[in-house]
């Protein structure tokens, strides 16, 4: 299947715009989910629990995720875990459905195994996500985590913006198995201006508010909570976004997003405004994720994302004090067989250690 993906159906998707690939994609996995029968024949040679993990209070079947972003609106998890994904996150989702930034807001960057976008948040919003997945993925039918990352609205301004993560938090609280509260996203112009302290703090401590009033009048348990970081913040700036997350005990932090550090891609031609994503930001990522591990004495969980493409990046995460990793763009580039060989490869490694 590797092999049919690199030298047949990649070279056909490559072929079209970057954003009608990754929509016939979404469409196809859709159907795949679906269907009893593809997923199941999926499942045989490809699902994989052979570095099971537990953190925050999950447990995953293996290390390997799927990151936010390719599946915004929740339309195909099922043939995500099909495919071998040891958990699942879907979003980013605002409120109400949003366009998004003008196209064209997708870009390959094939020398450089990167993407950049802009695509500012379009997505259908987050009572349509929460319909699409009771249709398709209810809880009771789940055999990995779902996490659900959410987001602010465009033309939301920044002093307003807590009230729209209050506002997605309550809607998908109930279908998520953790939730992502996405700061970081560099395409909804001020939305980074939350890493700072005084935007920060206030921030946080509104989501901690949010999610106590809401165990309270649910009476249960709040799903685990993550904080999904820039990688263009600085130590100092990180180490007090960490310093927060710890106190106000938030559940873990995903590093990281994208980055907006044009001089990571080598093909200069391919430098536009937007994130940068895959094999360029992979270093930083690593760097940020031994920080933080440090910082911590290995006690926050880190969701390691951005650069995992082959066992080596993959490992590299790990050794740094990932508990857990995510991949988008080596998915896109290296195909649906990726997460199972990503774990068949990190299990042979740690047998190989025993």
């Amino acid at each position: 299947m590797a092999f049919l993906y690199e030298h047949i159906l990649r070279p056909c998707l490559f072929q079209l715009e970057t954003e009608k690939a990754h929509d016939l994609g979404v469409r196809s996995l859709e159907i795949i989910g679906r269907s009893r029968l593809a997923r199941t024949t999926l499942k045989y040679f490809l699902q994989t629990q052979t570095t099971p993990a537990s953190v925050f209070g999950l447990s995953f079947p293996n290390v390997i995720g799927q990151a936010a972003g390719l599946d915004k609106d929740g339309r195909f998890p099922a043939a995500s875990e099909a495919l071998g994904f040891g958990h699942t996150e879907v979003g980013t989702v605002t409120p109400v459905a949003q366009s998004g930034n003008d196209k064209p807001r997708l870009f390959r960057v094939p020398i450089d195994e990167a993407l950049v976008n802009r695509m500012g948040f379009n997505n259908s919003g987050a009572e349509n996500l929460v319909k699409n997945l009771e249709k398709g993925y209810p809880q009771r039918a789940r055999s990995i985590p779902l996490g659900i990352n959410i987001g602010k609205g465009r033309e939301t301004p920044l002093d307003c913006a807590l009230d729209d993560y209050r506002k997605s938090f309550n809607i998908v609280a109930d279908q998520a198995d953790y939730i992502t509260v996405n700061i970081s996203s560099p395409n909804t112009p001020g939305l980074r201006n939350l890493h700072h302290e005084e935007h920060l703090f206030p921030f946080l401590s509104g989501i901690k508010d949010t999610r106590k009033e809401w165990a309270n009048r649910n009476n249960q348990v709040c799903p685990p909570c993550l904080i999904k970081i820039s990688p263009d913040e600085d130590f100092k700036s990180i180490e007090n976004i960490i310093g927060l997350i710890s106190d106000l005990g938030f559940d873990g932090v995903i590093a990281c997003n994208t980055s907006i550090n044009q001089s990571l891609l080598n093909d200069s031609h391919s430098r536009k405004a937007g994130g940068i994503s895959g094999k360029p930001i992979g270093t930083q990522s690593s760097n940020i994720i031994r920080f933080i591990s440090k910082l911590t004495s290995g006690n926050l969980p880190i969701i390691g994302c951005g650069g995992v493409y082959n066992h080596d990046s993959a490992q590299e995460k790990l050794d740094a004090g990932a508990s857990l990793l995510q991949i988008y763009t080596g998915f896109i580039y290296k195909g649906p067989c990726l997460p199972t060989e990503l774990t068949k490869s990190l299990s042979n490694q740690n047998n190989l250690l025993i």
